[in-house]
């Protein structure tokens, strides 16, 4: 299996609208920066994300050519050099598979040596175990904001997770060994 990354493109819009309108994905995801409400709106700022220009980079992640995913580099600070990751596989048969393993790779891969970035943080509430489990095997929980949002009657936990490019080079290290 070949993974590889690519920018999103109009091609695309069928696709990432269909897994943004997947309930599992938009309660995850939902956000200011990735709305349903406004789904044409946040697919065109997808496809022309320019990480120089507006401070975001959208890209898709293909398995033997064929869409799995998306990752969204949100909030890119320059000057701090870190910035927000959302982060989505969207078949829901490779949800909890290697697919989601290999897109933090990925991630790694473009924050750290093609955007140079320091640091990359991604904000996952508690309900969505399968995200958390996935995330927690590259990046630190920074902090938990107990009973931080309502989810119809009750409130949820919110998780901020980080991982610097320090700590991805030694990752890397202990795979490779």
């Amino acid at each position: 299996m070949s993974y590889r990354l690519r920018p999103a493109e109009p091609k695309d819009r069928p696709i990432l609208s269909a897994w943004l309108k997947d309930p599992v994905v938009r309660e995850a995801v939902e956000d200011e920066t990735v709305s349903t409400a406004r789904l044409a709106e946040t697919l065109r700022h997808f496809e022309s994300s320019d990480p120089f220009r507006n401070g975001s980079l959208c890209l898709v992640m293909e398995r033997d050519a064929r869409p799995v995913g998306m990752i969204h580099f949100a909030w890119i600070n320059w000057v701090s050099r870190n910035a927000e990751v959302i982060v989505f596989i969207g078949p829901r048969e490779l949800r909890g598979t290697m697919a989601g393993f290999k897109c933090l790779s990925l991630i790694g891969d473009v924050a750290f040596r093609v955007l140079n970035l320091h640091k990359i943080y991604a904000f996952v509430y508690g309900s969505n175990e399968g995200s958390l489990g996935v995330l927690r095997r590259l990046l630190k929980t920074e902090a938990r904001l107990k009973r931080y949002q309502k989810n119809g009657r009750r409130y949820e936990d919110l998780f901020a997770l980080g991982m610097l490019a320090s700590e991805y080079e030694r990752i890397l290290e202990r795979i490779k060994r």
